[in-house]
């Protein structure tokens, strides 16, 4: 005669599968969180074999110039310590004053794709289905606003008014983090200008946040000085030279430039590691771009999340005033490096640059900047530099 089970003998196969499902989950979520600071690690290491090549090469690190207030001072008043996500904004901004990214104006033919993404991201909040993703008022303005292109007419137009700004804060138009160091800016962020018809239109260089933060290059056969157009020209010649294998005097003259062609030397480092807003063809035979794909070379495809893609987007959008009314906002292009839990590093070096700091969130995506010394700070602030940086990881350089 068969027994079955009692209720005891029951109960206690129920509690040894519950308590098997949770080891086996814990086990995943340890599995996932190697990964990710293995992810992390390795590209800290791949980054820092640029920045050392940088060194070789020019003598410092990469000098990125301050965007923003590096410390508290005269902000105190406006950040709330007992709010913990609003006193992260504020020092997320702070960490970010040498920021990774760089940023420029997108190419005018991209217009249809930045216009067809604004409009997919405003149906979306509208719909009520990502709460997830559009959290915060802030997130949901902006959303429904819509952005555009900085090439855009209208926005053009106005941001003429502040052509003579040199400064990220006074026209966040172009923006020169570590990464404008590490690759060959010129083909990077000189590539807004061209129109739908491929005809000329965004004159970057009519803005001294361009010409005044960077030194106009010679010609490498004559040595003497070139316009930006030129160079402009030179770029658009290296590109058809990649896609048609013939060289021409203006693809050779570019990939002569110092300036650019040191680069090569730590480029392969590179390689399938950064995010991009929009592709970009191989720059000197290697293929920088993460594989992962980009949010403005067509309209998002299935494997873009919206998770993903929204707050990268948000980042670098902007509105001509800089006051944060969401009209006439315009996006600008980017390129960076993320860690293994999908957030930027960042990255301090102070004058004369010869040393400096890298590091990544981790898991919690929560810093504090580390040039900021503890006698300095609140018994409040202590408590939240040491809850938001127990699990970042840094590296500095020897």
């Amino acid at each position: 005669m068969k027994r079955g089970f009692t209720l005891i003998e029951l109960m206690i196969v129920i509690a040894v599968i519950v308590t098997l499902m949770a080891i086996t989950f814990r086990l995943g979520s340890i599995g996932a969180e190697s990964g990710a600071r293995t992810t992390t690690i390795t590209r800290m290491q791949r980054l820092e074999n640029c920045l050392s090549g940088f060194h070789a090469a020019f003598g410092c690190y990469p000098p990125v110039k301050l965007h923003g207030n590096r410390s508290f001072e005269g902000q105190e008043e406006s950040i709330n310590w007992g709010n913990e996500g609003q006193a992260w904004k504020w020092v997320q901004k702070i960490c970010k004053t040498q920021p990774i990214a760089c940023r420029f104006p997108l190419p005018g033919y991209m217009s249809d794709s930045i216009k067809e993404t604004s409009d997919l991201i405003a149906e979306a909040v509208g719909s009520g289905e990502y709460e997830d993703v559009f959290n915060s008022e802030d997130m949901r303005n902006w959303a429904s606003s819509g952005f555009r292109s900085a090439g855009d007419a209208s926005v053009e137009g106005r941001l003429q008014a502040f052509k003579n700004s040199v400064l990220w804060d006074e026209l966040r138009l172009f923006q020169f983090g570590v990464m404008s160091y590490l690759l060959p800016r010129y083909i990077i962020m000189m590539g807004g200008g061209k129109n739908a018809d491929g005809e000329d239109s965004f004159k970057f260089e009519d803005y001294a946040q361009w010409s005044q933060n960077n030194q106009r290059p010679c010609d490498p056969f004559t040595g003497s000085d070139v316009e930006w157009r030129t160079v402009y020209q030179w770029i658009q010649a290296y590109r058809e030279k990649e896609d048609s294998g013939i060289d021409s005097e203006g693809a050779v003259k570019f990939q002569m430039i110092p300036s650019q062609a040191v680069c090569a030397r730590w480029l392969p480092n590179l390689e399938n590691l950064c995010y991009s807003s929009t592709r970009f063809p191989p720059i000197f035979g290697v293929n920088v771009i993460d594989s992962s794909g980009t949010v403005f070379s067509g309209i998002m495809g299935a494997s873009q999340k919206l998770e993903f893609i929204v707050p990268r987007i948000r980042a670098a959008t902007f509105s001509p005033d800089g006051d944060g009314s969401y009209r006439d906002q315009y996006v600008l292009g980017e390129l960076t490096v993320y860690d293994g839990w999908n957030d930027e590093f960042y990255y301090y070096s102070r004058a004369p640059y010869q040393s400096y700091t890298l590091w990544s969130a981790g898991p919690d995506s929560k810093t504090f900047p580390p040039w900021i010394a503890e006698d300095k700070l609140s018994s409040q602030e202590i408590e939240l530099k040491a809850k938001w940086t127990k699990d970042d990881i840094t590296h500095m350089s020897n």
